[in-house]
């Protein structure tokens, strides 16, 4: 069986993620040869990958369902209720990069089976690269006696898709990553994230509880990537 490369970022991954995110919902009855896919996958997405990211810490003021982040107000009953005790935000954009759409992209046209695996491990990826750079804002931050909330992103809840513009206009996340907004709220590079990120002096919700903590918020319980 192959193994995921060594030494790379994305040594970390989880091939359980990757079969998830692909439509398999347990590793435990999948043969070697699928398993073995999916580290292939992992390794291709991973070397086609160049990850980006920027962050921008803005002031935030909650006035009941609206959000105002330095003047710019978001209008959302659940991100105003995931922000509570935060007096400020870290706006976020991740991109692993147009390499991994090209891949992606090639294989749809020949081996859409393998496409979809492709999918699976860009998703495990990208997810994977925020959960890092989290890690180290969540160091630097601690320093200042402050705890960051789980990464929320448009489209959760009420929060609506179309701020994904805003979140990229602000954070000038075409100039830094590469990341486009489409008019209906699509981002290319296709693996790409945008997210706000609450900093709160309550050390009630940790980086650490964010990847149980957007499923457990999340009111869409029919979801097939929901976590147990």
């Amino acid at each position: 069986m192959h193994e995921i490369n060594s030494g790379k970022w994305y040594s970390q991954a989880s091939i359980d993620e990757v079969l998830r995110y692909s439509g398999i919902r347990s590793a435990e009855n999948c043969g070697e040869g699928l398993i073995s896919e999916a580290v292939n996958a992992v390794n291709q997405i991973g070397e086609s990958s160049l990850p980006k990211v920027i962050t921008r810490e803005c002031l935030l003021h909650l006035s009941g369902h609206v959000c105002s982040v330095d003047g710019i107000p978001f209008t959302s009953q659940s991100l105003a209720s995931h922000l509570r005790d935060c007096d400020r935000v870290l706006l976020f954009a991740a991109t692993l990069g147009s390499g991994v759409d090209m891949l992606i992209g090639r294989y749809s046209a020949v081996r859409m089976s393998y496409a979809v695996m492709l999918q699976g491990a860009a998703a495990a990826l990208i997810e994977l690269y925020c959960d890092n750079e989290c890690a180290v804002l969540e160091k630097k931050y601690g320093k200042s006696g402050y705890y960051l909330r789980p990464r929320f992103s448009p489209g959760y809840g009420d929060f609506p898709l179309e701020s994904q513009h805003v979140l990229t206009d602000y954070l000038s996340a075409y100039k830094y990553t590469g990341i486009t907004v489409s008019g209906s709220g699509q981002m290319t590079p296709m693996k790409s994230v945008t997210a706000v990120i609450g900093l709160s002096r309550t050390p009630g919700s940790r980086r650490g509880s964010c990847a149980s903590g957007k499923c457990a918020d999340c009111p869409n319980t029919g979801c097939q990537f929901r976590r147990a």
